[in-house]
């Protein structure tokens, strides 16, 4: 492989696996979403981008907010019974749910899936730098030739 190439390509892995690292970093940036369920077959996804209580978004994806939002797929659907002491959840046409996309979880095993991979990169570059300069890697340490006895073999003073 051309060593340009390698060079190139490590340094886009790189650049692309710091916006993770940045995200860990910073504050967890969870993004929350509403599934807005009408008449038990058609469904819309909106996003959380300002909810009630910041700290407990989910609260906000309800029934009434589902309907507030004017969606077109909810036209003429209704809450049913809305009291909290005999309502299962499940009466009338529409249902809400609510769920998280990029949950600091997922950012981790990406960010560590990246530096693996750009850690075994590094690694197979190197190995092929030994090669080239005379150190073989599959002889045992003690028998091959030191990284400084390959620099100064032209100076040997005896």
């Amino acid at each position: 492989m051309d060593p340009t190439r390698l060079i190139r390509f490590l340094f886009i892995t790189l650049v692309f696996s710091i916006a993770p690292v940045e995200a860990a970093m910073n504050k967890w940036e969870v993004t929350n979403f509403c599934k807005c369920i009408c008449f038990s077959a058609n469904y819309t996804i909106l996003s959380l981008n300002t909810p009630d209580n910041p700290s407990k978004p989910c609260l906000s994806c309800t029934k009434q907010w589902c309907l507030n939002q004017n969606l077109p797929i909810c036209a003429g659907a209704s809450l049913g019974d809305t009291d909290p002491d005999t309502a299962t959840g499940l009466e009338g046409d529409v249902e809400a749910r609510c769920f998280q996309r990029d949950s600091p979880r997922d950012q981790l095993v990406v960010t560590l899936f990246l530096l693996t991979i750009l850690g075994l990169l590094l690694g197979v570059s190197i190995k092929n730098r030994m090669l080239k300069a005379g150190l073989d890697s599959s002889t045992a340490w003690s028998a091959s030739r030191r990284w400084w006895e390959v620099h100064t073999a032209p100076f040997r003073f005896e």
